[in-house]
């Protein structure tokens, strides 16, 4: 079973937790990023997003991922950001607006333990993502967001006695609370409850999970034997889907789209939106300010959604063979919500959306047992941390 590891934690002073920590996703339109860097000299998008910081090439790392390590550096020589002086779990506890609740453990596991899939994934990544984080780990030296590890059980962190270290809200409306477990006895019991997990299943992650691997085995000068992760019981995980666009090299007018796409599915013109996917095996279409409902006929390979719509619609009927690299079809996270779905039809910087429900954590695993992934971005799970509020250096 994979092992949980205490370590030194660099993190912001208490008094800048609120300019250092940043929006690790779902961001708003680049000239806002931008904004927030030009205003905001301790935000860590000056690390996450560092080549807003370059007019050249978001391809040329080594132009941008200069201004991370400056940030870095200079966040420390400053006191913005401070070490901690002894090894430490970090008890983590995010409340949403509408009372939804996540905790966990801040630790690091072993890339040893992920490459011989004892840390198990589910999804596909994209390569360009890929290189970028090991350039970034190269360069910055710092992973300022951990990945996001699920186990199926239950684990109470009540008993153990804690220091805290922030509470705070952040503009999206969360409330962060971050404490730390730094006494030897309470480390030991903790990390004996931690070996009673089985399995550990990545929910989110997966790019920065992979680039640790990759960069561990690149480069052997550092102590990056070890990274970043939150563990939670997977009962807690809230988990959305990923809607696709789409823009097709060749036009395809509509009509022609829905007869191509009749012969795997049945299709109904809806005069309500589709944007929430209720049932298995059902789809929806929006092309043309239209919705439309989409049912699969026969899934006798038992295919799950997302599955499905990598097999008959994203390779079949578009051609497009890898979605991990191919700039004609994107990817529209769930809680940006439907209004900006079909304006991005709308206004014809996509032709089509298909939408779908999502996978549960139960499917996940079984795909992650069974040694084989699901197409890139099947999955939207929360909770989200904000990067920068615990970092690993290497």
């Amino acid at each position: 079973m994979p092992r949980l590891y205490p370590f030194k934690a660099l993190r912001p002073h208490a008094d800048f937790i609120d300019n250092v920590t940043a929006k690790s996703s779902d961001f708003t339109r680049k000239d806002d990023l931008v904004r927030e860097i030009q205003k905001n000299p301790y935000s860590f998008h000056h690390v996450t997003k560092s080549h807003l910081r370059h007019t050249g090439s978001y391809q040329s790392p080594e132009k941008f991922l200069p201004f991370a390590l400056n940030y870095i550096r200079s966040m420390k020589n400053s006191g913005v950001l401070v070490k901690e002086m002894e090894d430490s779990f970090y008890y983590y506890e995010q409340v949403l607006e509408n009372g939804d609740t996540f905790s966990g453990i801040i630790a690091l596991y072993s890339v040893e333990d992920y490459r011989n899939n004892k840390i198990k994934r589910h999804e596909e990544i994209r390569p360009n993502r890929l290189q970028y984080l090991v350039e970034m780990f190269k360069t910055a030296k710092v992973l300022g967001e951990p990945t996001l590890l699920a186990f199926k059980g239950s684990l109470s962190f009540d008993e153990f006695s804690k220091d805290a270290l922030y509470s705070f809200s952040s503009p999206d409306g969360k409330t962060h609370r971050v404490s730390k477990i730094a006494d030897p006895d309470e480390i030991k019991k903790l990390s004996n409850e931690f070996e009673k997990i089985d399995s550990l299943y990545i929910a989110d992650g997966h790019h920065r999970s992979a680039s640790a691997e990759k960069f561990n085995q690149s480069t052997l000068n550092y102590k990056n034997d070890k990274t970043m992760c939150f563990v939670v019981a997977e009962d807690q995980l809230k988990i959305s889907p990923f809607h696709r666009l789409i823009k097709p090299i060749s036009s395809i007018d509509k009509d022609s789209l829905i007869l191509r796409l009749s012969e795997n599915f049945n299709i109904v013109k809806s005069l309500d939106t589709v944007y929430d996917v209720i049932e298995k095996e059902n789809f929806g279409l929006y092309i043309d300010k239209e919705w439309y409902r989409l049912k699969y006929k026969s899934n006798a390979g038992g295919l799950l959604d997302v599955e499905i719509i990598e097999k008959e619609i994203i390779k079949n009927v578009f051609g497009i063979n890898d979605s991990r690299t191919d700039s004609q079809i994107a990817f529209h996270p769930y809680t940006k919500g439907e209004k900006e779905l079909c304006n991005l039809i709308d206004n014809d910087i996509y032709k089509i959306a298909i939408t779908n429900k999502p996978c549960d954590f139960s499917d996940v695993r079984r795909i992650s047992d069974d040694n084989k992934t699901l197409p890139p971005k099947s999955t939207y799970i929360e909770p989200k941390l904000r990067s920068g509020m615990i970092i690993q250096e290497f």
